[in-house]
């Protein structure tokens, strides 16, 4: 089996420049992608490392690095530049970028500071979702259907999938109508689960959001982020006039666990243990406490037929038979 190799995105005014680092890459086995501008850049999809010139044609090589660190993958970053100042230093210290090259940097200073960026950034590596997508409202529906299965095998309760899901269809619809406008263009999605913290980030590349219309949008109660605010635990914004807009939701989580067989809620339950199944029935079967449990239509649906079927007895002393 042949590793992944990690994917460098080189940005230059000088495309034969940035060829030439691309070549030295390769030579050392990352895979590197050549643009020209900030805005093809950040068209691209994302990468691992990213090395920028500070002068570009449409905005300063830091801008772009501040739009980059807005996602919720990390990406390890090398500014080049021709004369630095103690302004551009600090700019670069408070971004986190790792490694600063000189613009006529040798084959060895690239690939050297290419490699220490990436050390640099010690990623614990998480089976996230990731998904880049186009702004139409087929793939907004199947990222939706996507990040729900995502989040079902990882024991997250029904209810809580559907705040998280129904959010993001809220964010998807906000790029298509208020970012592109019509058009169609790319929007990145990724979701983090840390114990009982999910995280969902969207971010876009189309046109930005003032900040005070956004504050309106959140304390309005038509808007699709003032939704978004009300099925999260916390909402943040961050948009470009031309980068784009990126919305981090937060989610507090709450996962369906087999643990407890007294008053125990089914409702959010996507199925039964085989415990669960033989202590449900019996409780149900000896009528003494009807309000044992609470159940969803799925779970009863599934009770119905097992009470239908051989009798609670024979569920609790063997599975059943399929």
């Amino acid at each position: 089996m042949q590793l992944r190799k990690p994917y460098v995105l080189v940005v230059s005014a000088d495309w034969e420049r940035g060829q030439e680092w691309c070549e030295t890459l390769a030579q050392e086995g990352f895979s590197a992608f050549v643009c020209s501008s900030a805005r093809e850049a950040l068209c691209a999809p994302r990468p691992e490392v990213l090395i920028t010139e500070f002068d570009l044609p449409d905005h300063d090589g830091l801008e772009l690095c501040e739009a980059l660190s807005a996602g919720a993958s990390p990406v390890a970053m090398v500014l080049a530049i021709e004369e630095g100042s103690l302004d551009l230093y600090r700019r670069a210290l408070a971004l986190g970028i790792q490694q600063l090259l000189p613009l006529e940097a040798t084959e060895e200073e690239i690939r050297t500071a290419t490699q220490e960026a990436l050390d640099s950034q010690h990623p614990e590596r998480h089976q996230g979702f990731e998904a880049q997508i186009a702004s139409t409202a087929p793939a907004a529906e199947q990222t939706q259907r996507d990040l729900s299965a995502w989040l079902l095998v990882r024991g997250i309760a029904p209810s809580t999938r559907c705040r998280i899901v129904t959010a993001l269809g809220e964010a998807l619809e906000n790029v298509r109508f208020h970012a592109y406008e019509g058009d169609v263009g790319p929007i990145d999605v990724e979701a983090s689960l840390e114990g009982v913290q999910l995280e969902l980030v969207i971010t876009d590349r189309g046109e930005g959001t003032a900040e005070d219309t956004l504050q309106v949008a959140l304390r309005g109660q038509g808007s699709g982020l003032a939704r978004m605010a009300a099925l999260s635990e916390d909402v943040s914004v961050v948009s470009h006039p031309t980068f784009g807009t990126c919305v981090r939701l937060s989610f507090n989580v709450h996962r369906a666990r087999f643990s407890e067989f007294e008053s125990t809620e089914f409702e959010d339950f996507d199925f039964l243990a085989p415990d669960h199944v033989r202590a449900l029935l019996q409780g149900l079967g000896d009528g003494h406490n009807p309000d044992v449990v609470h159940l969803s239509p799925a779970v009863a649906v599934t009770v119905g037929r097992l009470l239908a079927g051989p009798g609670p007895f024979l569920v609790h002393e063997s599975p059943l038979a399929s």
